[in-house]
């Protein structure tokens, strides 16, 4: 059979090469990885069973790639590789070539089809040329030389069967799915054709954005995803090894920021063979998407899977598909190629899971494997009866993308917990059949506490959109929504433009979410919001007033009920809040039944006529659904909000409703929970400027926050929202306020340095110093004291001048100027602190091991024993001798540096939450986490900090309420 070689690119060519050559000539053969090779991809010593067993070589030999990324016909061919071969050889033979040895033996493999015409052939010429080397070169005498053209490969490929399957998604030309059979052995007809059905629903089902139905119902239809993509920039924080790291007293982190598109990388790295037998597939193989609300994660996952589903169906079986999917995928492919986005050259089969549904299939009682899952899941829209057995048995045949969608929707850390392990027991399923899969998982930030492996996983972390970036994004979706209308494209785009000249509201389009709000804000009206509460609040006023505005009986009831309506989104928003906070609860739905039934409830005490009640509600729940779709019914018989941002921010409504008394107390009471975060900054951000007198009184209640107890001393809870607001830029209008929240904010600090928090912290305060004077006095004072101490506060400001000496902003002088003053003094045990966190934040993907001198290990029982009661552990309670038991798997790396023992915890490393789980809000487990921290030198901080991250988790049931939020009237 042909191969298709030229997808492969020149990185997996010279994969495949290694390969073919090890099976061939032996697994003597040595392969050299990514990066300079010295002219070699392979080398061997001795003796080869090649060319034949009659006649082997004998001695040192060199293997080299030559991959030609386009072709343009066999002649072109062979003048191309001609060049390439004359090219190298005279490399070899330069004086001053730092090759090496010259070797006996070579062997050019390549994806170029040579001609086998004798003489004037592209074999015969290539043969040639190295034969006129031996004659004008005679101080290098070749005993043999090889070519393996295309065809050879082919053949080759032939043979080996192992490799064929490896590359299959790469080489199967033309329709992969019908000759999946020629290339994969032990696939079969059915196997093709059942993926091929699934790749075609999901293509048509998943086509549109999610925000596409909010907003464009009446005047537009549906938005399509492919008119309006766009490859969000991620940052990928890459490593630099730091050898003689202890030589430098002002020795700086060696942290490298590549900004990236998130898709394309996504795709670049599908791009390569990942099965776990494929020699190559060292360091990471998955990605972990982190971004904030309404930053685009779940899209992109989307995006990603539209991208696959198109490469897996446009050679060839077009045929097979209906008109429908035919013109689907048409203008995809159209709609990709308009934003530079390529189809895969690897082929992969991409299937999508959202976590919060895979969660509440965990809580309805069964222990249901993720694998059983995404079976169910494909089950839905296929015909045939698709069992884990079709799914294991197409994951060994075909490679697969897998997306796993918000992980922060799970929001119970004992429901978390089984989705976890649902998701490694995947992963490991996976390695024994040899599958070639790729996870791309998303979360948020807020509540990611590190579960998955940094050594499995690199982390995508998405930015805020540029204003490049921002109006891109806003012209390709106006030009979708208005592509027969100019005139309304044009003023949309204008009055976007306007707002991102202006700081207050540049700060509101940060987000894709963002933008497209405020574009479909802009088509009716001028006034531009302030901040984000604003933002939801002006576009839910304007998607009510368009249906208000409509000669219907709907509009007539939307206009007389609209305090009914009101509180039917927040009760919803709330209810579906306080669920996903709560363990073994539902989420994202609520029954239609039960929303009619407390609707009913309500209308009853207003209308105190039965009948009438019952009526209004329906009609009520309709029109919500119907018209206004914020809700709308994902499944039959449930209702939930299609965009989480805007159940968040009904949710928040409903926080900052009813007697005003009860409003502080009850965003005091939710301040500390992860899972409320963005719900409770949306309605901080509302009291601004719906409730100003309560400004005071939310601060207030934040510093108290901190002062409850030693645990909210310690995790400075109020102090770090104080810092989100802060970043929100609710208080930028309100000097004031915008100062306390500075001082709040700045108490972060003094605190054992956090890797989760510093640079959050270090680019925020860096904003506030950079935007008011008085804010830039305060930081400095803030970091002059914690510089003046010699324990982890020092640490944790030289982590945050380290930040600021990064930037272009005029605070970088200050930074220079202080750490010139501080490294000057340091000890070599603060210097050595210092340095050991600095590296553990950037651990490379070989590992610590790699990066510090180890010269003994322990874990983290170990620095627990001392601080457990006095009678041992049989004093214990036993949640806390389960603790114990977990913290002896965590190993602790005694390295040395300059003399100086530190410890290192790779944070790359998941704490064991099966023990820790059993051990949250026990009063011995959190002392004993503050005793641990407490107790250590500088050199141990990496120990501290984990206790910091155990603590955090521990104290969740103590810190958070365990009952939903009382609203009068709303609950």
């Amino acid at each position: 059979m042909n191969y298709d070689l030229t997808r492969l690119g020149s990185r997996e060519f010279e994969h495949l090469s290694q390969t073919l050559v090890k099976c061939a000539l032996g697994p003597g053969v040595s392969v050299f990885g990514d990066g300079k090779d010295g002219g070699r991809e392979a080398t061997f010593e001795g003796t080869v069973p090649y060319p034949y067993d009659g006649e082997r070589w004998r001695g040192y030999g060199v293997v080299q790639a030559k991959f030609k990324q386009r072709s343009e016909g066999v002649s072109s061919g062979t003048e191309w590789l001609e060049r390439q071969i004359k090219a190298e050889l005279n490399e070899w033979l330069r004086p001053d070539s730092r090759r090496g040895r010259l070797p006996e033996y070579m062997l050019f493999v390549t994806n170029v089809s040579l001609s086998a015409v004798p003489d004037t052939g592209g074999i015969a010429r290539v043969n040639r040329l190295i034969a006129s080397y031996q004659d004008d070169f005679p101080q290098w005498k070749l005993k043999g030389w090889a070519v393996w053209h295309a065809d050879e490969v082919c053949r080759l490929l032939d043979c080996y069967d192992a490799v064929r399957r490896a590359y299959a998604h790469f080489i199967t030309p033309g329709d992969v799915l019908s000759h999946l059979m020629d290339t994969v052995s032990d696939a079969d007809e059915e196997t093709g054709e059942l993926i091929r059905a699934h790749v075609a629903r999901e293509l048509l089902a998943d086509q549109y954005i999610r925000l596409g139905e909010s907003g464009a119902q009446g005047e537009h239809q549906r938005v399509r995803l492919g008119p309006v993509a766009v490859d969000l920039r991620a940052d990928l924080e890459l490593t630099v090894s730091a050898p003689n790291l202890d030589r430098v007293p002002g020795y700086e982190a060696p942290v490298k920021v590549r900004s990236t598109r998130a898709a394309a990388y996504i795709i670049e790295r599908g791009n390569t063979v990942l099965r776990p037998s494929h020699e190559g597939t060292d360091g990471y193989r998955h990605i972990l998407l982190i971004g904030g609300p309404g930053q685009g994660k779940s899209t992109l996952g989307q995006l990603v899977c539209q991208v696959y589903r198109a490469a897996l169906l446009a050679e060839g079986g077009e045929q097979r598909l209906t008109g429908e999917a035919r013109a689907a995928l048409h203008a995809l492919r159209q709609d990709l190629n308009a934003v530079g986005l390529q189809l895969p050259a690897g082929r992969r089969w991409p299937l999508r899971v959202a976590l919060n549904d895979y969660a509440n299939a965990l809580l309805g009682g069964e222990r249901i494997s993720l694998l059983r899952y995404m079976a169910q899941k494909v089950n839905r829209r296929s015909s045939d009866n698709i069992t884990t057995v079709h799914l294991k048995r197409w994951l060994r045949i075909w490679p697969c993308v897998l997306v796993l969608d918000g992980l922060d929707e799970v929001a119970s850390p004992h429901t978390r917990e089984e989705v976890l392990r649902g998701i490694s027991d995947l992963l490991l399923d996976a390695r024994q059949i040899d599958a070639d899969l790729l996870v791309v998982a998303t979360t948020r930030p807020q509540g990611y506490k590190g579960e998955f492996h940094t050594g499995d996983y690199e982390t995508l972390t998405l930015v805020p959109l540029g204003s490049d970036d921002a109006l891109h994004y806003a012209e390709r979706l106006a030009s979708a929504r208005h592509f027969d209308d100019p005139e309304m494209r044009e003023t949309v785009l204008e009055r976007v433009k306007k707002a991102m000249r202006e700081e207050a509201t540049a700060r509101l389009m940060r987000t894709p979410l963002q933008v497209t709000i405020m574009s479909l804000l802009m088509e009716r009206r001028a006034r531009i919001p302030q901040n984000r509460y604003e933002l939801f609040a002006a576009y839910y006023d304007t998607i009510y007033a368009r249906e208000v505005d409509k000669p219907t009986s709907t509009g007539q009831l939307l206009a007389d009920h609209r305090f009914h309506i009101n509180w039917l989104h927040e009760h919803v928003g709330l209810l579906l809040q306080s669920r996903a906070a709560q363990d073994e609860e539902l989420d994202a739905v609520v029954a239609e039944s039960e929303l009619r039934e407390r609707t009913e409830k309500r209308l009853l005490k207003e209308t105190e006529d039965a009948d009438r009640a019952t009526s209004l509600a329906e009609q009520l729940i309709d029109a919500a659904t119907d018209r206004l779709v914020l809700l709308v019914a994902p499944d039959a018989g449930y209702v939930g909000f299609e965009i989480r941002s805007l159940q968040e921010y009904m949710a928040a409504r409903a926080l900052i409703s009813g007697p005003e008394a009860d409003i502080i107390p009850r965003l005091e009471a939710l301040a500390p929970s992860s899972s409320w975060r963005n719900t409770w900054l949306l309605a901080a951000a509302g009291i601004f400027p719906t409730k100003p007198h309560l400004r005071g009184d939310l601060h207030n209640a934040l510093r108290a926050l901190d002062s409850r107890d030693e645990v909210t001393m310690t995790l400075a809870p109020g102090a770090r929202l104080a810092l989100e607001l802060l970043d929100e830029g609710i208080s930028h209008q309100h000097p004031r306020f915008h100062s306390l929240l500075v001082d709040h904010a700045t108490a972060l600090l003094g605190q054992v340095p956090r890797l989760d928090l510093h640079r959050h912290c270090a680019n925020t305060l860096l904003e506030a110093a950079t935007t008011q004077t008085q804010a830039r006095a305060q930081v400095e004072h803030a970091l002059k004291d914690a510089l003046n101490a010699r324990d982890g506060r020092l640490v944790t400001a030289l982590t945050v001048i380290q930040v600021w000496k990064q930037s272009q902003r005029e605070t970088r002088v200050l930074a220079r100027r202080l750490w010139t003053a501080t490294s000057a003094r340091l000890t070599p045990e603060e210097l050595a602190a210092f340095n050991t966190v600095a590296q553990i934040e950037h651990p490379s993907t070989h590992g610590l091991r790699r990066q510090f001198t180890i010269v003994g290990e322990s874990n983290l029982a170990d620095f627990a024993h001392p601080h457990l009661p006095p009678d041992g552990e049989e004093q214990c309670s036993r949640t806390l001798a389960g603790l114990v038991a977990a913290l002896s798997h965590h190993p602790v790396h005694q390295a040395r540096l300059k003399d100086v023992d530190v410890a290192i915890v790779d944070p790359g490393v998941p704490l064991d939450t099966t023990g820790a789980l059993q051990a949250m809000g026990d009063p011995q487990a959190l002392q004993l986490c503050l005793d641990v921290i407490d107790a250590q030198p500088i050199t141990a901080w990496p120990v501290a900090m984990a206790f910091m991250q155990l603590l955090d988790f521990l104290a969740y049931p103590t810190l958070t309420t365990s009952t939903s939020p009382h609203v009068e009237g709303n609950s």
